[in-house]
């Protein structure tokens, strides 16, 4: 697992944002072990990930999911697709898991099991962009990519229409 050092080396230390780790790990009911070790995320991930959200929901905002079954889903914003900011990636607080939900459309579907899960996804990521060397390769180190993160978190990646399933098929040249 990689330490401090590492992340900020990864994510350079000006595209990083502090979140409150502590404050959350003692609010909320998600197990200690779902929280990375750091208290920071990227600010900027190419185009899988970004804690920049220009609005109308702010970073680290709260929203409750009612399903209509009992208690709320009570989850935290960390950030956004890049793409559209509409897609937003959120901690679930009971659980720790973080969960994309669709603004425009509706959608939720798991990212990750765990919040720290994410971060090493990040992280992993990151050193892979620095490390392109151009189209040529890129397939097979992704697929080598894949089966390191899978080893992370294998949840991430058991619906073959998940956000990293997708995000794999792309960059490993493949199409559905």
């Amino acid at each position: 697992m990689p330490d401090r050092d590492a992340y900020l080396h990864a994510w350079e230390p000006d595209n990083v944002i502090r979140f409150p780790r502590e404050q959350w790990m003692s609010e909320f009911a998600a197990p200690a072990a779902a929280y990375p070790d750091i208290d920071f995320i990227p600010i900027d991930m190419s185009a899988v990930f970004t804690s920049y959200l220009p609005g109308p929901i702010d970073l680290y905002a709260h929203i409750n999911l009612d399903f209509g079954s009992g208690e709320p889903t009570k989850l935290v914003v960390i950030g956004a697709v890049p793409a559209d900011h509409a897609t937003l990636m959120c901690l679930d607080q009971a659980t720790g898991r973080i969960l994309m939900i669709g603004t425009k459309d509706g959608t939720l579907e798991l990212v990750n099991s765990t919040f720290k899960a994410l971060v090493e996804y990040l992280y992993h990521f990151a050193r892979f962009i620095d490390e392109d060397t151009g189209h040529s390769g890129r397939a097979m180190r992704a697929i080598d990519l894949r089966d390191r993160l899978v080893s992370i978190d294998p949840g991430a990646f058991t619906d073959p229409e998940s956000w990293w399933s997708v995000a794999f098929m792309q960059l490993e040249g493949r199409t559905r």
